[in-house]
């Protein structure tokens, strides 16, 4: 069995910045991720997709994240920077590396890890961090038809909805830009949202858009509806208001309307989670939960965000926090607030 002073399961911004930070403090540890490096990103963003926040707030380990245009960093620039920091930084990652289970043995932790070929291998840990991010699982309707194979919770490369017709789920930012990339892409795009409109959160240079193309009739927006049904070849929409559904001819169905956070591994090892989000409870000055030599840390200490709070570019201190109380030192002061909540 391979032992190591602490294991990371995350290889996310937080999971890689909390890695540097106890390798400066001459901590040993790995890192582990069922998919590549910054497997959510990788995942869940369309191709060209900038970041809300601007690159010095998702920077991290003290290393730039220079971008081409001066500009919002873009889902490959920033995966590019994140392999960078990696390298510079010769921390230990093992991507493909699915922790299957984990258990808490004496003093430490024992996982079950399954690796990309099919191999299995178990790892020992003294501690062990849980940076698994708040998307594990997508959010479903509970509708029949749900499961068909042209219905799909993410966008992909815009590219394959050329001249079909896609019905678009939702009001918040992925579906918002989702359907004015797909009818850019030449697809002939319907939006069904719950609200009278689509929501006031929504990127600030994506809403003036989409409004605008909806009012043109580019863009055949559905407010106050939901799917009902999904068939083959069509989608009935039901209106929140009362009254008749509308059933619409349809080739693509993309139910962007979000991801829960998935809190098992945290209940196998006994952490004691919040009922309604199912976020972990922990120590905010230190990250660790009741469950001695285990942390948490970036937008899994959230679970199941509604509105987001907490994403990358406020979870930096938890890195700081965690090697404080793996390794020894002082806690990290606390930083100024900045004067936007977010860029």
């Amino acid at each position: 069995m391979e032992r190591h002073d602490t294991v990371i399961i995350g290889a996310g911004p937080i999971g890689l910045e909390i890695a540097a930070h106890l390798g400066r403090a001459g901590t040993e540890c790995l890192v582990l991720d069922g998919g590549p490096i910054g497997a959510t990103i990788d995942r869940l963003f369309p191709p060209a997709t900038r970041f809300f926040s601007s690159p010095e707030r998702i920077e991290i380990a003290g290393i730039a994240c220079p971008t081409i245009a001066q500009e919002k960093a873009t889902r490959e620039e920033y995966l590019a920077y994140l392999r960078q920091v990696v390298d510079t930084l010769d921390l230990k990652v093992r991507t493909y590396h699915h922790v299957e289970a984990a258990r808490v043995d004496g003093d430490g932790f024992v996982l079950d890890v399954r690796i990309r070929s099919g191999a299995r291998q178990s790892m020992a840990a003294r501690h062990l961090v849980l940076a698994t991010g708040g998307m594990g699982r997508v959010r479903t309707l509970g509708i029949p038809g749900e499961s068909h194979p042209h219905v799909r919770h993410e966008l992909g490369d815009p590219h394959q909805y050329h001249g079909r017709r896609v019905l678009i789920v939702g009001g918040r930012n992925g579906a918002c830009e989702a359907a004015v990339r797909c009818w850019r892409a030449g697809a002939r795009v319907h939006l069904s949202y719950r609200g009278a409109e689509v929501h006031e959160r929504v990127k600030y240079w994506i809403r003036p858009e989409l409004e605008a193309l909806i009012e043109e009739g580019r863009i055949h927006g559905h407010p106050r509806t939901i799917p009902a049904t999904i068939d083959a070849a069509s989608v009935a929409l039901e209106s929140l208001d009362g009254g008749h559904s509308t059933t619409l001819e349809i080739d693509d169905v993309l139910l962007m309307i979000g991801y829960e956070h998935d809190p098992t591994l945290m209940k196998e090892l006994g952490i004691q989670t919040d009922p309604t989000t199912d976020a972990p409870r922990f120590n905010e000055q230190t990250m660790e939960t009741n469950v001695p030599g285990l942390h948490v840390a970036g937008t899994a200490t959230a679970g199941t965000q509604d509105r987001f709070r907490v994403f990358i570019e406020n979870c930096h201190v938890h890195a700081q926090r965690i090697t404080a109380s793996i390794a020894g030192g002082e806690l990290p002061a606390e930083r100024s607030k900045r004067k936007l909540e977010e860029s």
